[in-house]
């Protein structure tokens, strides 16, 4: 009875081959996803015991030592002779996102919005917090080809953010958006269309049927027409800005509604890209 494995969990071996098992790299996919939710290692080892794939060939049963090694297992990217489970940016996220109860700095809730929308300046990846560096944070793209890592003090982000922010807020006549192209009908709706030109044209017209089709055409156009809640909310939000002192429900607005991304860079270079694509800051900050 085999105490160690000697394929790493995810893999078996067919035809001399190192191949995917189905069930045990579904199971790794999920245990990545499943952490990168929130989960954590005791809460991904009972939901794996429940799941009944064991780690090991004498147990079913899991524990958070067995999800903290296939977290931090490199073979899933790919190396060797092992096939690719798990994609370079989830893997570093998980690295990023693992807290061995070691010295860090908690993530203050106002940065969250921020973190929610944070981009490198370099590649445009995602870019994470990060506090692994004996607890200071650090901003790390999970881009591998980049690697960016900017180091800033959660003061100086808020700090620079909320500039851009009333720097927006003072010329709120950038806050615009491109009037929605016109939609065209699909090809449901071209087709129900035409089933009811044939139907005018006929003698023995039946009414339940052209109301059903009728309300079909209108169903199917109603469906392809743009959502224009967000150019109305950007103009009530121009509105009071131009008429109004800039309050800090404002800036918070102006965060949600109207900035797409914020990109870190270095030397704590903050650029606000709108959702309009015009960009908030691109000269370097002193």
């Amino acid at each position: 009875m085999a105490w160690q494995r000697k394929t790493p969990f995810g893999y078996m071996v067919r035809g001399g081959e190192t191949v995917p098992c189905p069930t045990e790299a579904d199971a790794v996919q999920n245990i990545f996803t499943r952490y990168l939710a929130g989960a954590s290692f005791g809460r991904i080892a009972e939901e794996m015991s429940r799941g009944n794939i064991p780690y090991h060939q004498h147990t079913s049963q899991w524990n958070k030592h067995m999800v903290k090694r296939i977290l931090e297992n490199g073979k899933y990217l790919g190396t060797g002779v092992y096939p690719r489970l798990i994609s370079d940016e989830e893997f570093l996220a998980a690295q990023i996102q693992r807290e061995d109860k070691t010295d860090y700095t908690p993530c203050p809730a106002e940065l969250n919005p921020i973190r929610e929308k944070a981009v490198c300046a370099v590649c445009g990846s995602r870019i994470a917090r990060d506090t692994k560096s004996h607890g200071r944070p650090r901003w790390v793209c999970a881009n591998p080809d980049c690697g960016a890592i900017v180091r800033t003090s959660d003061e100086e982000v808020q700090k620079r953010v909320s500039q851009r922010l009333r720097q927006l807020a003072n010329t709120p006549d950038l806050l615009t958006l491109p009037p929605a192209p016109e939609a065209a009908p699909s090809a449901d709706a071209l087709r129900i269309q035409n089933e009811l030109n044939v139907c005018f044209n006929r003698s023995d017209i039946n009414p339940d049927y052209m109301k059903t089709l009728i309300f079909a055409a209108a169903a199917e156009r109603y469906a392809v027409l743009p959502d224009l809640t967000p150019v109305h909310d950007m103009e009530a939000l121009r509105e009071r800005l131009e008429t109004g002192p800039v309050s800090d429900s404002n800036l918070r607005e102006l965060l949600a509604k109207a900035v797409k991304a914020i990109r870190i860079g270095g030397q704590d270079y903050i650029e606000l890209e709108l959702t309009n694509g015009t960009m908030i800051g691109k000269e370097q900050t002193t």
